[in-house]
């Protein structure tokens, strides 16, 4: 383990253990955890594929902040440290394709209109 890594582990702030804990169930070491893979392999704006997710991304992010996507959840970072300040769920829709490529009637409305109309 490297010295950044125990850098890291000490200086996420209490409220981002605090909504791990209450808005994805972790414990204290999995929260820990969970935010050190978000560092690693989350993925940021800049890689998002879909236009909405890059959007929603940006619009978390300031010139002191960033936002990462991992595992279905949005770990709000500074950009100099890269401490977790908070974390929030992602929407449901996150990642998905968002738009339909098909027959000019499409079979099911209702699926169709929750990715493309919320």
């Amino acid at each position: 383990m490297d010295n950044n890594y125990i850098g890291w582990l000490e200086n996420d702030s209490k409220h981002s253990l605090d909504r791990a804990k209450e808005r994805a169930g972790l414990n204290e070491k999995r929260a820990r955890k969970m935010m050190e893979l978000a560092r690693k392999r989350g993925v940021r704006s800049e890689q998002c594929r879909w236009t909405v997710d890059r959007t929603f991304l940006e619009s978390k992010c300031n010139d002191e902040v960033e936002a990462v996507a991992y595992n279905g959840y949005c770990f709000i970072l500074q950009r100099q440290t890269l401490h977790c300040i908070t974390v929030f769920a992602l929407p449901k829709d996150f990642g998905k394709k968002k738009t339909y490529y098909g027959n000019n009637e499409c079979r099911d409305y209702q699926i169709y209109e929750r990715f493309c109309f919320n």
